[in-house]
């Protein structure tokens, strides 16, 4: 039995949730949401305390970063993923997608071709367009429900690009990169002279036997010509408290880009960030063990219900992220018709595949990490109003 209460339902009306910016349906039946990739799972006691012990101060003003922020971030690493960091690597940004356009805005120029495999995350291919580089977009092959890598493409891609963005594990389709795979990236990299930012946010979610490993452990051509992005935002919840370490192992680049997070304004962390982090990566590791399993039933639920109502569809298999990527092409609707179905008659918000780019016309992406009566409810609204 679990020493935390992962079944707890937490209602975030009122709280501003991009994910659950949702208006009622007609009948007063509120939409539940599966779509935004943050949990409707609140943290243990032993984490909330220190926020809300922090927060009766009364005074909200700017934050330093702790002594030990790096030294934190280092040991996580090792425990996590065997990964010998040495702390002064670890430069403190708020988020991900800042980096990753910091990068793409003073590391390469405009017309710079970049290179992501598709379907992707819709703000990594705006993050290209917007600042006016050209994205090379290298079609994943989708075959028995896995996906893989077309490395005659990709290699075709890097010989145009300077610099290739690799989600990791991969988002939408949660993908699990296995090592021969990252080595040939690296390979193919190094050949190339293409740079890599590699966006590990999902990492801690694997759910296999399979262990997720960095890019940058395979070559040190990769090492010292790489941006290693993570942070605790999906694994403990905290997106909104805006934390992300990237990983930088080249002195020159790392002093290039501290200077550019200066230039850009980005001085101190959030409030509440401090306290969240230390208590999430120092504390968190049991919490995050029983997560894990709890989810991995909810992802078991999902397969076996749209298994037994929905044989036509298939759920892709993956190991890692919460959310699950499915094919519903064989259905014979379209996704204007499964909006419908979903949004009006079942009243259950998912994430569209067009969102990802063409490669993703004809899946959804659904995210199971909440508690298990609500994704139960979800799914029973779905299976009563099917039209198949």
């Amino acid at each position: 039995m679990s020493a935390y209460d992962f079944d707890k339902n937490i209602s975030r009306q009122g709280t501003f949730s991009a994910k659950w910016n949702c208006e009622n349906l007609t009948d007063d039946q509120e939409i539940i949401s599966l779509s935004v990739a943050d949990m409707d799972i609140a943290l243990p006691d032993t984490m909330i305390n220190p926020l809300v012990e922090h927060s009766k101060k009364g005074i909200y003003g700017y934050t330093l970063l702790s002594d030990n922020w790096q030294q934190v971030v280092s040991h996580w690493m090792l425990r996590h993923y065997q990964w010998q960091v040495p702390p002064e690597h670890v430069v403190f940004c708020p988020r991900v997608i800042q980096a990753v356009s910091l990068y793409i805005q003073n590391f390469t120029a405009p017309g710079d071709a970049i290179v992501s495999l598709t379907p992707s995350y819709h703000p990594i291919v705006q993050a290209v367009t917007l600042n006016q580089r050209r994205l090379l977009e290298s079609t994943l092959r989708y075959q028995d429900g896995r996906y893989s890598i077309d490395f005659d493409d990709l290699e075709n891609k890097f010989k145009r690009a300077s610099s290739f963005i690799l989600l990791s594990p991969h988002n939408p389709t949660g993908t699990v990169w296995p090592p021969e795979t990252l080595i040939k990236i690296a390979e193919l990299a190094e050949r190339h002279q293409v740079f890599i930012i590699s966006d590990d946010v999902h990492a801690d979610f694997i759910f296999s036997a399979q262990r997720h490993q960095i890019i940058s452990t395979f070559s040190d051509y990769v090492a010292q010509h790489s941006f290693i992005c993570t942070s605790p935002a999906k694994t403990f919840n905290m997106a909104g408290l805006e934390v992300a370490n990237i990983i930088i192992a080249n002195d020159k680049h790392r002093d290039k880009f501290t200077r550019c997070l200066e230039a850009a304004g980005i001085h101190n962390p959030g409030y509440y960030a401090v306290p969240a982090f230390l208590a999430a990566y120092q504390h968190g590791d049991a919490w995050l063990a029983q997560l894990k399993r709890y989810l991995a039933d909810n992802r078991t639920l999902l397969i076996d219900t749209f298994s037994r109502h929905f044989p036509a569809w298939q759920v892709t298999r993956s190991d890692g992220t919460y959310m699950l990527w499915v094919d519903y092409r064989a259905s014979g609707l379209d996704e204007r018709q499964i909006k419908t179905w979903f949004r009006t008659r079942a009243g259950v918000e998912a994430s569209w595949g067009s969102d990802f780019g063409a490669a993703g016309r004809g899946f959804f992406r659904i995210n199971i990490a909440t508690p298990r009566r609500l994704l139960s409810a979800a799914l029973q609204r779905i299976v009563r109003t099917s039209p198949l």
